[in-house]
C-alpha cells in the first residue's frame, strides 16, 4: 500500500527503539519535523508561539510540527496515498484535523498518552473535528473506553507498541554473587518519590543491592544520598543493552503509563520487570515475566527485593518468560495488525473488525524467533 506517515523522534529514545520504527517496518514514506535554524526560522517560531498560546489543547506541539503537517498535506495532495498515519496523534496532529477536507485519503492516528492528558482537547476544543479520524490506534487497553466514547467503538483498536527483538535480545548474564543488580531507565511519568524511598529502605535494611539508573542529569538530584546507586546519562544503545542483560530485574515505579519503551526493551533482553499495576503496564507485564504492585507501593517492592537477595533464582526463573513475552510485541506482529487497519479504512470497512479477524494466531514460541 501507498502509506505516508507523519513521524516524530524523541531524543531519549534509543537508536532501535521508539514508535518511529513502524514506518520503516512497513516501508512507508515518512514526513518528519525538522528543527531548522537561522534567523528567519527563529523569528517565525517566536511569532507562532505568541499566536498559539490560546490553543491550550496542544501538547508538545511546536512550529516545526505545523510545518511537518503542511508538508505532509502537500505530499498527500500530489501523491494521493492510500492512507496517512500520524504516529503521535496526541502531540503532532492539529492542522490535518482542521484542514481534513484537503486530505484525499483516510486518516489513521496513534495515541500514546493516558486519556486524561487529551480529554480536554477531545471533549472541548476539537470535539467537532474527531469525525475526520478514520481509525485510532491506542497502545494500551486502558485507553479504549475513552477513545471509543470520543470516536466510536468501530474506529478504535488496541495494537501494542512494538520492539526490535533482534537488537534487544538476551546475551551473557553473569550473576553477581554478592549483589542483586537492578536497572532503572527513563523519566516519563516515573514515581520518583517511591523510587527514592525504595532505595533508602534497601540501604536501611543493608540489602546487597546495586542499582544502575539511566536518566538525564537534570534528574540526578532525586538520587542524592542514595548509596549503591550508579547514575548514567548519554550512554550508547550497546551499553544500555549490556545494563539490561546484566540486571536481575528492571525497577520502574510509575505514576501512570500506556506503553513503555523501557519495559519492552528490558523484556526483550530477558530481564524481568518490577513495576506498578497502572494504566497499560499489565498489557505488557504479567506474573510470568515480572511483578506488579499497587501505585506508590514501597514496602512490597522492598520485600520482593529482599527475597531476590536471599534467593536470586526467583529472578533467574523469569528470564526466559520475559523474552518469550517480548516476542508478542515484535514489530512483525505489530505490522500485521497495523496493515489490517490500513486495508480496512482504505476499503471503507471497520478497522476494529479487521484486526479482530486478523489477530487470531497464538503467540510464537521462543524457538520460532531468532535471538
Amino acid at each position: 500500500m501507498n502509506v505516508v506517515c507523519l513521524a516524530k523522534r524523541w531524543r531519549h529514545h534509543t537508536a532501535s527503539g521508539g514508535y518511529d520504527r513502524l514506518p520503516r517496518q512497513i516501508g512507508a514514506t515518512v514526513v518528519q519535523r525538522s528543527e531548522g535554524s537561522g534567523l528567519l526560522r527563529r523569528v517565525l517560531r517566536r511569532l507562532w508561539r505568541a499566536n498559539s498560546r490560546k490553543k491550550l489543547y496542544l501538547l508538545d506541539y511546536g512550529y516545526e510540527d505545523l510545518l511537518a503537517e503542511g508538508r505532509l498535506l502537500a505530499k498527500a495532495r500530489l501523491r494521493n496515498p492510500d492512507v496517512v498515519h500520524v504516529l503521535y496523534g496526541d502531540e503532532q496532529l492539529d492542522l490535518l484535523l482542521r484542514s481534513r477536507w484537503l486530505l484525499p485519503c483516510p486518516l489513521v492516528a496513534s495515541f500514546h498518552l493516558p486519556t486524561f492528558r487529551v480529554a480536554d482537547r477531545f471533549e472541548r476544543y476539537q470535539k467537532h473535528l474527531l469525525g475526520g479520524i478514520d481509525a485510532a490506534i491506542v497502545v494500551s487497553r486502558s485507553q479504549l473506553k475513552d477513545f471509543r466514547c470520543w470516536l466510536g467503538r468501530d474506529k478504535v483498536v488496541y495494537v501494542p507498541h512494538g520492539i526490535d527483538t533482534r537488537g534487544f535480545c538476551p546475551g551473557d548474564h553473569d550473576p553477581e554473587p554478592r549483589h542483586i543488580r537492578l536497572v532503572m531507565v527513563g523519566e516519563h511519568m516515573r514515581d520518583w518519590e517511591a523510587s527514592h524511598r525504595i532505595i533508602d529502605e534497601c540501604n536501611r535494611r543493608n540489602l546487597p543491592v546495586q542499582i544502575d539508573a539511566v536518566l538525564g542529569k537534570a534528574l540526578w538530584p532525586f538520587f542524592t544520598g542514595c548509596a549503591n546507586t550508579h547514575l548514567h546519562a548519554g550512554i550508547s544503545e550497546d551499553e544500555l543493552i549490556r545494563l539490561y542483560r546484566q540486571a536481575d530485574a528492571l525497577l520502574i515505579p510509575v505514576l501512570d503509563s500506556t506503553a513503555n519503551n523501557t519495559v519492552l526493551e528490558s523484556l526483550a533482553c530477558g530481564t524481568p520487570v518490577i513495576s506498578n499495576s497502572v494504566g497499560g503496564i499489565p498489557d505488557y507485564v504479567d506474573d510470568t515475566c515480572g511483578w506488579l504492585f499497587g501505585k506508590g507501593e514501597v514496602s512490597g517492592i522492598v520485600n520482593l527485593i529482599a527475597q531476590l537477595c536471599h534467593n536470586p533464582e526467583i529472578a533467574w526463573s523469569r528470564r526466559e518468560s520475559a523474552r518469550r513475552k517480548s516476542l508478542e510485541f515484535g514489530w512483525d506482529r505489530v505490522v500485521e495488525q497495523v496493515v489490517a487497519i490500513y486495508e480496512a479504512v482504505a476499503g471503507g470497512d471497520s478497522p476494529a473488525e479487521a484486526v479482530a479477524a486478523r489477530d487470531q494466531s497464538p503467540p510464537l514460541a521462543l524457538a520460532d524467533r531468532p535471538a
